[in-house]
C-alpha cells in the first residue's frame, strides 16, 4: 500500500516544487498586472482604461494605488512629545467645545419670553394634539420631558409677561393635552 502512494506523482517532492514555483509566478505576473493602467481616447472619441497602452496613440498613466484622507488619530504616537501634543490639542479641543456649549445656553437663555395670551388660552382643549397646541400657541418658553411607566409626558410653560401676568403649564401624554393650568403670578 505505501509502495502504491510513493508512485503517485502528486506526493513527489519534484510535483510540491513544480507546485510552489508555479504559484510564485502567477502571483508575480498578477502584481505586474496591477502596477500600471492607462487612460486614452479611442478613435470614437471614448475614453478608454487599460493595462497597455495602444500603438500610436497618445496615453496618460493613471494611479491605481488608493489613496484617502489621513487622520492625525489614526498616526501612531510612541513619544512622549507626540503624545503630549496630542493631550494639549485635545484639551484645546474640549475648552472650544465647552465654550461653544455655553454660549449656545446663554442664547437660549436670554431669549424672550412670549408668554400665552388669553384668547389662545380659551381655545385649547384636552385632547387636542401636539402639533395643535404648537401651531395655536407658538413654541413654549420652557418644555420638560418624563418618562413615566413608558409613558412619555411633556409639559411646556407659558411664563408670565407684563402685558399677560399668568403662567400656563399645559401638560401632553401620548401626544395630546392631558392637562391645562393657568396661575396668575404678578
Amino acid at each position: 500500500m505505501l509502495a502504491a502512494l510513493d508512485t503517485q506523482p502528486y506526493l513527489t517532492f519534484e510535483f510540491a516544487m513544480v507546485q510552489r514555483w508555479a504559484l510564485l509566478l502567477a502571483l508575480a505576473m498578477s502584481g505586474a498586472a496591477w502596477g500600471q493602467a492607462y487612460k486614452w481616447v479611442d478613435e470614437h472619441g471614448v475614453t478608454t482604461y487599460g493595462e497597455r497602452p495602444p500603438a500610436g496613440r497618445p496615453a496618460k498613466p493613471v494611479a491605481t494605488q488608493p489613496y484617502g484622507v489621513e487622520s492625525d488619530d489614526l498616526k501612531e504616537c510612541h513619544t512622549i512629545l507626540c503624545q503630549g501634543e496630542r493631550l494639549e490639542a485635545e484639551k484645546q479641543r474640549a475648552v472650544r467645545e465647552q465654550a461653544e456649549r455655553a454660549e449656545a445656553y446663554r442664547a437660549a437663555a436670554t431669549a424672550p419670553v412670549r408668554g400665552m395670551d388669553f384668547a389662545v388660552f380659551i381655545r385649547l382643549q384636552t385632547g387636542m394634539s401636539e402639533g395643535e397646541l404648537l401651531l395655536r400657541a407658538g413654541k413654549p418658553d420652557h418644555e420638560s420631558t418624563e418618562n413615566i411607566r413608558h409613558d412619555i409626558v411633556k409639559t411646556y410653560y407659558y411664563l408670565p409677561t407684563s402685558a399677560d401676568p399668568y403662567i400656563t403649564a399645559i401638560t401632553l401624554r401620548g401626544g395630546r393635552i392631558a392637562n391645562i393650568e393657568r396661575t396668575r403670578k404678578f
